[in-house]
């Protein structure tokens, strides 16, 4: 029985059953996911890029981040839905005017000047109290802010006052407040989405519609309009927004990974953005479209027209303003 014993002994510990201490297994990533409605070469997902490799190299490995982009995962719309819901972790949310109303003010007309203006929005108060505003409306944790540059008027015609867009048919994103830029131009708001635009205007369904540069070129917009007017009627705001359940599930230390990784992204886009402007009305005029610097003065003066629809966006309005004093 003993000599029994003393083999079983020998084949356990040969086979590492005994004497070897046990290790705990290692912990996989966790993944994180974001899904949102740009193509591959926009300014947001390219950012989107680099902010994965961020994030994974920063956290030594604890996160990883999978993208769906071309709304491959949902619609814009539904996105901020299954974020809300906590089903996706992360997404854009253009405006929180929805639940917040004087939010709208950031896609209101005229509401930046230029980018030195946004850039001192960035440092502010206004800004970090802005944020915590839509967390607790929206119910997410809203990560940085960002923009896509102002937007500009296109068409096969040469608008560039209010007078010619009177009977215009201008394509306007298809939610509130996108459709009062129509207001301020003067033109018909012809609210389409996205993925309508470019057959909208080969049709005529639209006669003109507003984006900014990144988008008039990713789309390839250029090829069914002949005009691109610098109207700059609105800087295209965005932001990163995250599931409360998944920002309550981090530790603050993660959490402070997560806000670097996103305050990154921002930065990377804004930096984007103004560094291929010129390099996009360039790419424009290659394509034979012809780009008109406008004067904004009489757009502007129309402002005060959609401010007396949305008089909740004043107070924030006015801040906005103060900036550049």
């Amino acid at each position: 029985m003993r000599k029994r014993m003393g083999v079983l002994l020998v084949v356990l510990s040969a086979a590492g059953f005994m004497l070897a201490p046990a290790r705990p297994a290692e912990a996989a990533a966790r993944k994180l996911t974001i899904g949102h409605v740009f193509a591959v070469d926009h300014p947001v997902h390219v950012a989107l890029l680099e902010t994965k490799t961020r994030l994974e190299d920063k956290s030594g490995g604890k996160f990883t981040l999978e993208i769906f982009p071309n709304a491959t995962y949902a619609n814009y719309k539904n996105a901020i839905q299954a974020v809300r819901m906590g089903a996706l972790d992360m997404c854009p949310l253009d405006t929180a005017a929805d639940y917040l109303e004087e939010s709208g003010v950031m896609l209101g007309p005229y509401t930046f000047t230029n980018y030195d203006h946004w850039a001192r929005f960035k440092k502010s108060d206004v800004y970090r109290e802005l944020k915590d505003k839509i967390s607790d409306a929206v119910g997410v944790k809203q990560l940085a802010i960002y923009n896509f540059g102002f937007r500009n008027a296109t068409g096969n015609k040469i608008y560039t006052k209010p007078a010619d867009y009177e009977r215009v048919k201008l394509r306007v994103v298809d939610f509130a407040p996108y459709p009062e830029i129509a207001v301020v131009l003067n033109a018909i708001p012809t609210p389409l989405p996205v993925g309508d635009i470019y057959m909208a205007l080969q049709t005529g369904v639209a006669d003109a519609q507003e984006n900014p540069l990144t988008q008039i070129v990713t789309m390839k917009l250029y090829e069914v309009q002949k005009y691109v007017m610098l109207t700059e009627h609105m800087l295209a705001t965005s932001g990163t927004i995250m599931s409360k359940r998944c920002w309550d599930s981090l530790t603050p230390g993660e959490q402070a990974l997560l806000e670097d990784a996103f305050e990154f992204e921002a930065d990377f886009i804004d930096k984007m953005v103004v560094e291929k402007e010129q390099e996009l009305i360039e790419f424009c005029k290659k394509q034979g479209v012809e780009v008109l610097t406008v004067d904004k003065t009489p757009f502007i003066e129309r402002v005060p027209l959609v401010h007396k629809k949305y008089p909740a966006w004043i107070p924030l309005y006015n801040k906005i303003q103060d900036l550049l004093k």
